[in-house]
């Protein structure tokens, strides 16, 4: 983590007025993501803001998935979020940094996509091809990774073997290493091994998707 990297941050009783009450635990559908830039905006030193729970730092977080199976991968030790090494994810994304703004400053609904294609560029290799819906929001107050961050969740879903198959990691990005196409049952009975929020976004889609079937 650099001292002088600034990340977006939204105060999290605004967040509290939007959502009507307290923050919901767990994986919860809730407003658009462009609904919370219409909040009052902050860019806010990373070193600080992560030990601040009166802000919330902004995290999309993207999860691919074709034929009900999910893309699942492993942090290794040089992450940037090093309390999460040597988890299993389903998720990629990252913070939304003061660069990602546009040139008034503020993260607009057009800048906000264009930093979830950044971060999944960073990191994948083969995904631009592959758009994402907004699914929920991931909150965990519990752990002091999630006291500080909110998750935005978006799913891609892959279309054809072909898509699938060319998707990986990018060989430069973070230090994480592919672990294949899990089905939810199989990330459940293995849920101690993944991060926490991983297993929200997959509750999340499971959940959306037995709706959509009912």
């Amino acid at each position: 983590m650099k001292m002088a990297e600034e990340v977006f941050c939204l105060p999290r009783r605004e967040l509290e007025q939007l959502f009507g009450g307290e923050l919901p635990q767990g994986g919860f559908a809730g407003p658009e993501p462009e609904r919370l830039l219409e909040l009052p905006q902050r860019f806010i030193a990373r070193g600080i803001c992560e030990e601040d729970p009166s802000f919330k730092q902004l995290i999309p977080y993207q999860l691919f998935s074709f034929q009900q199976r999910f893309f699942v991968y492993r942090r290794g030790g040089g992450v940037g979020e090093g309390r999460l090494a040597g988890r299993l994810s389903v998720g990629v994304g990252g913070h939304i940094n003061r660069e990602d703004a546009d040139a008034g400053g503020l993260l607009t609904a057009a800048a906000y996509r264009q930093a979830l294609l950044r971060e999944r560029r960073e990191e994948l290799v083969n995904s631009d091809g592959v758009s994402c819906r907004f699914v929920g929001w991931i909150n965990d107050d519990d752990s002091p990774v999630g006291r500080v961050h909110l998750g935005a969740v978006h799913l891609g879903q892959m279309t054809d073997e072909q898509t699938r198959t060319a998707l990986g990691i990018r060989a430069q990005g973070e230090d994480i290493h592919p672990e294949g196409w899990w089905s939810a049952a199989e990330i459940y009975e293995q849920e101690e091994r993944f991060e926490k929020w991983a297993l929200h976004a997959v509750s999340l889609v499971v959940r959306q998707r037995r709706q959509g079937a009912g």
